[in-house]
């Protein structure tokens, strides 16, 4: 009997250790847990969207189909309540607050949709991104910032599902408001059980709607970053290039133009996936910048109308969504910027350098205006646009506050 005692026991130590080990590998830097685009691809399931990393799961097209039908749902619910409001004549502070409701939920849709129509481009720029493509010729320096890379995505992924998981957590709070609640029940179920259903649909509505507004902002930013990345490397590159020192002239001279040359093919590399970079972001930017502008000024409404409480706690943070995410993709735009102003600054010094031989003037004026080219190129071409209607940039979140500052006025006067 002891013997047997002691068998089970040793099984039962031998399954928790084998447990805990993958728990520890799973979440480790080589695992999918320390894997910062497996969480993108993990947020981009919750928003409907197959995404390499979780397409081979065995529950993963279940989850994709609940999620979906739980947010047709919701829409619909959401369009319910605002026809209820019109046709009862509600006050104007509870109708704007309904029509903002479905225009979140309607630009949410229109997000999910354009993740679903970007997810090639996505996948073409992860790969390039992963890839050894791009390098600065110092094994370290590539791997440190290819590390840094990772954990940014890591981090503000796991940001998102923290934000998701805390806002679940509150919409399930009972409260008097029945801004989120669902139309009046009918006959056949009784009231606790439709309290119980209520509280349980409230409570995914984060679950059902968040990943897919904010999945295709999130993408984005994870793939800039990792074009910043890019370019990086390339920048480093070229200053490898400036700082590195041979006496004799001539070899100097052949060192530079066949390093050039190898910076030159990466560079060229870099600018044709840009181009799709440039493309996506301006349609994403399209949604975020229009919607913004309404939504930004009404939710300031609503928090002013509508008395203190659970759902001005929920517009605020609305509210404060919206201007981070919007200042997010301008700062991250911006960087693209300075990076592009660091190689700039390496080209200028890589020309001041080059050894000029009389025998090889020739090459040395090609060289001279091949450096050139690349810092042109570099300067106009890592610039984005809203689809060709404005600049992307910092001052544009500085626009969109005077232009929210004076949705809330209209709408003040109006109420």
């Amino acid at each position: 009997m002891f013997n047997n005692i002691q068998y089970r026991w040793n099984r039962g130590h031998a399954w928790r250790s084998a447990k805990i080990e993958g728990i520890r590998s799973f979440w480790s830097e080589e695992g999918p847990g320390g894997d910062g685009l497996w969480w993108m691809d993990v947020l981009m399931l919750l928003g409907g969207i197959r995404a390499p990393l979780t397409s081979n799961w065995a529950q993963e097209r279940k989850i994709r189909i609940t999620l979906q039908v739980l947010f047709a749902y919701t829409i619909y619910v959401f369009y319910v309540q605002l026809f209820e409001g019109l046709r009862e004549n509600k006050p104007v502070s509870i109708v704007i607050m309904e029509v903002t409701k479905v225009t979140s939920i309607s630009i949410s849709c229109v997000r999910m949709v354009s993740l679903a129509l970007l997810a090639k481009p996505i996948t073409i720029l992860r790969c390039f991104i992963t890839s050894n493509s791009v390098c600065s010729g110092d094994a370290e320096y590539d791997e440190r910032e290819h590390r840094k890379f990772n954990q940014y995505a890591r981090r503000s992924m796991q940001f998102f599902f923290s934000w998701i998981a805390m806002d679940t957590v509150l919409f399930s709070i009972p409260t008097e408001d029945d801004l989120f609640s669902l139309p009046r029940p009918a006959s056949w179920i009784g009231k606790n059980a439709w309290k119980v259903v209520n509280t349980l649909f409230v409570s995914l509505i984060p679950t059902s709607v968040l990943p897919k507004t904010v999945g295709c902002t999130a993408c984005v930013g994870v793939i800039l970053t990792g074009m910043r990345t890019k370019l990086r490397l390339v920048a480093h590159r070229l200053e490898m290039i400036s700082k590195q020192s041979v006496s004799d002239e001539v070899q100097n001279f052949e060192r530079v133009s066949r390093e050039v040359r190898e910076a030159l093919e990466q560079h060229l590399d870099y600018l044709n996936n840009f181009k799709l970079l440039e493309n996506m972001m301006g349609k994403v930017f399209l949604l975020v910048h229009y919607f913004s502008v309404f939504a930004v000024g009404a939710m300031f409404y609503a928090c002013h109308e509508v008395p203190i409480g659970f759902m001005t706690l929920i517009f605020a943070a609305a509210v404060s969504f919206f201007l981070l995410e919007y200042f997010f993709l301008c700062h991250l735009v911006d960087s693209l910027q300075d990076e592009a102003d660091a190689i700039g600054h390496h080209l200028f010094d890589l020309c001041a350098q080059i050894p000029f031989i009389p025998e090889r003037r020739s090459e040395y004026v090609q060289m001279r205006t091949t450096l050139m080219i690349i810092w042109l190129n570099t300067r106009n071409r890592v610039v984005m646009n809203c689809m060709g209607m404005f600049e992307i940039n910092t001052p544009k979140f500085v626009a969109l506050i005077n232009v929210a500052y004076s949705v809330l006025t209209f709408l003040i006067q109006m109420g």
